[in-house]
């Protein structure tokens, strides 16, 4: 295949998918990832791809808060390790928990095996393959399947949702004001997690330094309608919680 002829296949695979990554598109054009480095390196030059945060996408999708799931996973790690970490310090043996599907989140699973007897309630693919090997009772909402989160949401989530009793609640979003009005960029899964945040006696959200400050379409909820904010770095004394 001529150079011109993959790199024309490189943004066709992009405009299917949205964003991939690098292993994907060797793997799908049955190349190097070093001859797919080179390729995105010129297609970046032309202003037609970008990479970001150990993926790729074309660059009329880079300025989007919706980042799928893959890429968003990949995103500042150590910091959601440490966030995930604290939170799990929260539980107690017997919990019953609701888990979002936030990047985020996902980082208490390895932690979970420090208690017993859990129940995790939670509308992610990802959470539920990461415990099929526990022995946590592991209930899914079901719903309408969001690809690019590896999610469920929509009416039959909430009705599942609104039949059942939590804990805890540990949820995430993409941005948090100053003021501390909660927000994010998908209207569905704002839904979901407002009706979520009813079915918890504790609420925590869990936030990285990089979403202070930032607002989005749909309000989820204010910092004083939780119980705690997990965070990597303090928090702005404008944001308060429910104490």
């Amino acid at each position: 295949m001529l150079q011109c002829q993959r790199q024309e296949e490189i943004l066709t695979i992009l405009e299917q998918k949205k964003a991939t990554n690098i292993s994907e598109l060797a793997k799908s054009l049955f190349v190097s990832e070093a001859t797919i480095r080179r390729d995105l390196n010129t297609l970046e030059k032309l202003g037609l791809a970008k990479r970001v945060y150990g993926g790729v996408m074309l660059s009329k999708y880079a300025g989007s808060t919706d980042l799928p799931l893959a890429l968003r996973e990949h995103e500042r790690r150590p910091q959601k390790d440490f966030i995930a970490a604290k939170a799990a310090k929260l539980l107690h043996n017997g919990a019953t928990i609701i888990m979002d599907a936030s990047s985020t989140v996902q980082h208490m699973i390895p932690y979970l095996a420090d208690y017993d007897n859990l129940t995790v309630i939670t509308n992610s693919i990802k959470i539920i393959d990461q415990l099929e090997s526990t022995e946590i009772h592991v209930f899914c909402t079901g719903g309408g399947f969001i690809p690019r989160n590896r999610a469920f949401a929509g009416t039959a989530a909430i009705h599942m949702l609104k039949n059942i009793y939590a804990d805890y609640l540990f949820f995430s979003s993409q941005g948090i004001s100053l003021s501390g009005e909660i927000s994010d960029f998908s209207e569905e899964e704002t839904l979901l997690r407002k009706v979520m945040l009813t079915r918890a006696t504790k609420s925590y959200f869990l936030c990285d330094h990089s979403k202070i400050g930032q607002s989005y379409l749909f309000k989820l909820c204010d910092s004083v309608d939780i119980d705690g904010i997990i965070c990597d770095t303090a928090l702005p004394e404008t944001i308060r919680v429910n104490s």
